[in-house]
């Protein structure tokens, strides 16, 4: 027992001194955030300490994005960056705030650098796999940075089926789904949601969309009549009428359908600007 008090003093003195030394080092000098030592060199030698090692790593990074001086490019420190989040992560992966700390930092920087922090993520999603705000960072990367709707629709899907997911995740992966050119599936995941949802506000809700995804649905099925027949797709959705739909049907609410031949997707205003 006093063996183990004995190394948990120990351990708290050298935290403590470790914070200490990197906040005096931030105050005197401009912060600098070299690479760090590969990850298995780190593990040989940390051995049970491993959790220290990452939670140490943790407060150097933390104490150079807050001392950072105004103006600094972030492509400067980005590789260093993603690789102090990779060996925090590997060291331990349990370790909740990596990923929060790696997603408000490094994803933002350049394309490069989301896809080095969706790597990350997928670490802690497999370490945490009930926690949801961790598909969630990655779906919106997915979206917000990459533009890919239908990558970013797959993540929010799963952190929607995950213990404590808010249930408006659900019908925002249906609406990614269908912006990626999955209509058919958004209509068949709002479906289930308003099957499994209670809150009438929330049916109603899910009720108004079915039936724009259904508009939609349509007007897929028409396109693929077209093309059986002559085998290329239309040009535009115009050519469809009147021989393969009678007319084309008014989208209302908060969509717009887009057709850039072969792939139909049902938009919501906001993300057709996006992808223009």
């Amino acid at each position: 027992m006093i063996r183990r008090i004995f190394v948990l003093i120990i351990i708290l003195v050298t935290y403590g001194l470790f914070f200490y030394h990197q906040e005096k080092s931030a105050h005197q000098n401009s912060p600098k955030l070299p690479y760090p030592l590969p990850v298995g060199i780190q593990k040989t030698a940390l051995g049970y300490l491993r959790q220290l090692g990452a939670e140490l790593l943790y407060i150097k990074t933390a104490v150079f994005l807050g001392g950072r001086e105004p103006g600094l490019n972030p492509k400067s420190y980005s590789s260093s960056l993603a690789q102090h989040f990779s060996i925090m992560s590997a060291l331990h992966p349990e370790f909740v705030d990596t990923y929060y700390l790696c997603e408000s930092s490094l994803s933002s920087i350049d394309n490069e650098s989301t896809l080095l922090a969706n790597k990350i993520l997928e670490n802690g999603m497999k370490a945490l796999p009930d926690n949801w705000v961790l598909p969630f960072f990655f779906g919106f990367n997915h979206l917000y940075y990459l533009n890919e709707s239908g990558k970013a629709s797959a993540a929010l899907y799963q952190a929607s089926i995950l213990p404590k997911a808010p249930p408006w995740l659900g019908h925002l992966a249906g609406v990614l789904a269908a912006e990626g050119g999955d209509i058919y599936g958004g209509l068949m995941w709002l479906k289930a949601m308003l099957a499994n949802e209670e809150d009438e506000v929330l049916r109603e809700r899910y009720r108004k969309d079915i039936l724009t995804f259904e508009q939609a649905v349509s007007v897929q099925k028409a396109i693929s009549e077209y093309q059986n027949l002559y085998i290329l797709p239309p040009l535009t959705l115009d050519d469809l009428v009147p021989f393969f739909l009678p007319s084309l049907p008014r989208i209302e609410g908060n969509y717009v359908l887009s057709w850039t031949p072969p792939t139909l997707r049902l938009l919501r205003p906001k993300s057709l600007q996006m992808k223009k």
